[in-house]
């Protein structure tokens, strides 16, 4: 960076010393040869003191320029770049928020950076726990599928491990059965890491080292064994290179029984160390005691083949499968308008056997009337196609009025001479709890944890949405907390956090539904206010100001810098939104002085 640049640098510099400072995020500033020439104390915290040094050194222990590097992107279109990173910092991995600015001179030429870094590592792990929970009960439903559907034993293997990688996200899944050599043998398997068994030798006898291992372990014991750190649990170090080699970090085995024997086990692997949580096991436990269950019914199968009684049994053992599984089963006779009902399918609505009057004109009155249209589109089409097979999901009302998700599954099993379907047969799942997780996992991708309110990914698209709208003119406010770090440092972040909320209520009372109030930073908030001119913004600004909370702090204030600006058309909308951001921090910038004077 040439002394010109410096020096013009300099005036910037001095009054956003005190915002970058006083920001909850870490931030720090490189010149135009990626040379850190500011860092606040958060990222001080984080990195040590690295002033004079370049930021891919300091940062991230590379010789060159990161790729993909935010700062760097800045530097060449001059506009904020954002970017993800997976972070080490004093031993544990870190997923950081990054987001680079330009700082320009009086010319307009770029000469600096600011770079913020917020921590989303909790929020990240939530999202991924419960897209887990989702993958691994998606797998459970389709093993059950696959149970059920399956024609021999060597057909559901195939599919159960096909499930367990592709929903359940596992990097090998494989059932293996003990021989009379009491050598354990892969009988099928799936998975990217599939190489693995190329060295693998288990065996059920604890007296060979090859039976000493977890698989060996789960089969004599008749017990899971869950290993979530394969490179440090101790029964593991046979097999520790190979599994390095192809990224094992986790295992679990679950043993497989037939009349009460076990006859081997299914055995999942996972890339993430510690991924083997109590829900992800009771779910896998489920998974086992299901393939068991299928077993059981081949074997029936097998003892039955040869007599007419065995045709009977089938659609028993089907039943059996079913309630093993926790799903209901309906048939419906269409010629007749009868309906046979399970007794799962009934209790699942709260009801008792023998309550239900086995009817199609039953099961629509217990559709949600905003389904029912999509139902009766389905049955139509289902009716006169030919599908193999079809899923549908709705909303059904329980005996004690509350409303369930079911997943619907099955086929048209009987057709007439002209084709249209005289009998239709399929399996009731319910999935309530999954439709919830999914719905916290849509919470939690466009709300801040802290708050409630947005965050800043939907805040973003919902301003890109907007601005491509007809809805002007168009308001946009941004806020900032004055004095966080001064309550963090004072009373702690446990303070802090509550004058956060504090100033999310603030500003969330005095907006409409359809206004966009969200938290974008550690201490900054925005909203979009559609169809809003400069005099219905004006009078927000004047309620947020009001903002009494209901149980004022004696030991600190809630203040907030206040901007705003408004656009006319489309064109103006980013204008407006760097308008309120100047507008906003003139405003702190004042406050402070006056401060000072004072």
């Amino acid at each position: 960076m040439t002394e010109q640049s410096r020096h013009a640098l300099d005036p910037l510099a001095l009054p956003y010393a005190a915002v970058l400072a006083d920001m909850g995020d870490a931030v720090t500033v490189q010149d135009r040869d990626f040379r850190i020439i500011y860092q606040n104390a958060a990222m001080q915290e984080l990195f040590g003191d690295c002033l004079g040094t370049v930021c891919y050194t300091a940062y991230e222990r590379n010789s060159g320029v990161c790729p993909d590097c935010p700062v760097a992107k800045c530097f060449a279109d001059g506009k904020i770049h954002k970017a993800e990173r997976h972070i080490q910092i004093k031993g544990e991995m870190r997923v950081l928020e990054n987001t680079a600015s330009p700082i320009r001179a009086a010319d307009g030429r770029i000469i600096a950076a600011v770079e913020a870094l917020h921590d989303v590592t909790s929020r990240k792990q939530t999202e991924d726990r419960l897209t887990r929970f989702i993958n691994m009960y998606a797998a459970v439903s389709h093993t059950n599928k696959a149970i059920m559907e399956s024609v021999s034993r060597e057909e559901m293997f195939d599919r159960v491990c096909k499930a367990a990688v592709e929903f359940g996200k596992f990097t090998l899944a494989l059932i293996g059965l003990t021989g009379p050599d009491g050598v354990v043998r892969s009988v099928a398997h799936c998975g990217v890491a599939s190489r693995y068994l190329d060295a693998l030798v288990v065996h059920a006898d604890a007296r060979s080292e090859e039976g000493r291992g977890p698989t060996g372990r789960a089969i004599r014991e008749g017990i899971p064994y869950i290993c979530n750190d394969f490179h440090v649990d101790p029964i593991t170090t046979p097999w520790r290179v190979a599994a390095q080699k192809h990224g094992i970090r986790a295992s679990a085995a679950f043993p497989l029984k037939l009349q009460g024997v076990t006859v081997g086990a299914l055995k999942v692997y996972s890339d993430h160390a510690g991924y083997f949580d109590g829900e992800i096991v009771d779910l896998l436990k489920e998974m086992a005691a299901n393939i068991s269950f299928g077993l059981e019914n081949f074997l029936r199968e097998e003892q039955h083949r040869t007599s007419d009684e065995a045709l009977r049994n089938r659609e028993e053992q089907f039943k059996l499968v079913l309630e093993g599984s926790n799903d209901g089963f309906c048939d419906w006779h269409v010629p007749s308008a009868k309906v046979r009902m399970s007794a799962r399918y009934v209790e699942m609505l709260g009801y008792e056997p023998g309550e239900l009057v086995p009817s199609p004109e039953t099961v629509k009155k217990m559709v949600h009337p905003d389904d029912w249209p999509l139902v009766e589109n389905f049955l139509d089409e289902e009716m006169a196609n030919s599908h193999p097979s079809f899923e549908i999901e709705v909303r059904m009302m329980t005996k004690s009025g509350e409303w369930k998700w079911i997943l619907y599954r099955g086929k048209v099993v009987e057709r007439d001479e002209n084709g249209m379907a005289t009998r239709v047969t399929g399996t009731c799942t319910d999935i309530t709890e999954k439709k919830m997780y999914e719905e916290q996992l849509r919470y939690a991708s466009t709300h801040d944890q802290l708050t409630g309110l947005y965050n800043r990914a939907y805040f973003d698209a919902e301003f890109v949405r907007i601005k491509s709208g007809r809805s002007y003119p168009v308001s946009v406010i941004i806020a900032d907390v004055n004095g966080l770090k001064l309550v963090n440092d004072s009373f702690g972040h446990a303070a802090g956090d509550h004058l956060i909320q504090l100033a999310a209520q603030a500003m969330k009372d005095p907006f409409r539904a359809d206004d966009v109030v969200a938290r974008i930073g550690g201490d900054e908030f925005a909203v979009i206010l559609p169809n809003a001119d400069a005099s219905v913004v004006k009078a927000a600004v004047k309620r947020i100001m009001n903002f009494k909370p209901a149980e004022p702090q004696e030991e600190y204030i809630l203040s907030l810098s206040i901007g705003s600006a408004t656009a006319e058309r489309p064109e103006q909308l980013n204008e407006a939104l760097k308008q309120a951001d100047s507008r906003m921090y003139y405003h702190k910038f004042s406050r402070k002085s006056g401060q000072r004077h004072a």
